[in-house]
């Protein structure tokens, strides 16, 4: 007869301790965050969000370059271009940003983080999981409104000429596309980092609003050039910096990819620290 202490782990069993280790181990974390996160009511209710701010936007699209057809040349001069990065990607970025919040803190509401912590009592493993999840959901919205928008924009602007249409090809589109998609990325990421620190889904869904949309219309109200300093670091204007696009702003593709590592390394780390030291 074999006896076995209390920690002995049966031959062919995985030690509490090392159930969740290993990439087979990192695969089924990041699984069972997925189908948490895509059985959540108010995700979809986001997505539809998304894809109405969408339309919305590119609506205003079409009206804004039907004004440009009726206005007479000296008009049509100082039009602002219609690209749907300025019009439709912020509101689609906060979107994408609730889906990161409420990857964490739809748990702490509902009760069901103390579960998950038993199932993953690796708390740093859990928020990886969540961080993997979130990145490449809000790449992929990013992405898909992102390019289906401007695909929108250039059939509407046909052959029209700049101001209104920003680009002299249809391949000068895809920078700006990629930019937005980043941003959307980052604006997930720090909605995470965020949500993991405040643990409120109204308290975190508040700070995107206002980083993502509040902050970015005030900042042009500031007195010149501050507004310019300040507008260049905000998320959203820096879409355009960090693929080299031109734009009013003033900084370099690596400055403003510097910044946007910033707001994900700031967001994520106080995620972190609050999560690995307060009870759930």
């Amino acid at each position: 007869m074999i006896l076995m202490s209390p920690q002995t782990t049966p031959p062919g069993h995985a030690s509490p301790e090392n159930a969740v280790s290993g990439l087979a181990s990192v695969k089924d974390v990041v699984a069972a965050e997925w189908l948490k996160l895509r059985t959540i009511r108010s995700t979809w209710a986001v997505w539809g969000g998304a894809a109405v701010s969408t339309l919305i936007g590119l609506v205003v699209l079409i009206m804004h370059v039907g004004s440009y057809d009726r206005a007479s040349p000296e008009e049509q001069a100082s039009f602002e271009g219609a690209d749907p990065a300025v019009l439709v990607m912020p509101v689609v970025a906060f979107f994408i940003g609730c889906l990161g919040a409420l990857a964490v803190t739809t748990e702490f509401s509902t009760g069901s983080i103390g579960p998950s912590l038993v199932a993953v009592p690796r708390r740093r493993m859990l928020l990886a999981a969540k961080t993997v999840l979130v990145a490449c959901v809000a790449f992929a919205g990013g992405a898909l409104f992102a390019g289906l928008s401007q695909v929108v924009a250039l059939l509407v602007l046909g052959d029209r000429p700049a101001p209104l249409n920003p680009w002299a090809h249809w391949w000068d589109a895809i920078p700006s596309a990629a930019g937005t998609a980043v941003t959307t990325l980052v604006t997930g990421l720090v909605a995470l980092g965020l949500g993991a620190a405040i643990r409120s889904t109204t308290a975190t869904v508040t700070v995107i609003v206002a980083l993502t949309l509040v902050i970015p219309s005030f900042a042009h109200f500031l007195p010149a050039p501050l507004h310019l300093w300040v507008a260049s670091v905000l998320i959203p204007n820096l879409a355009p910096q960090v693929v080299g696009a031109e734009s009013a702003y003033l900084l370099s593709p690596p400055a403003a990819a510097a910044v946007l590592a910033c707001y994900v390394v700031v967001a994520l780390g106080a995620g972190w620290l609050a999560f690995s030291r307060r009870d759930a």
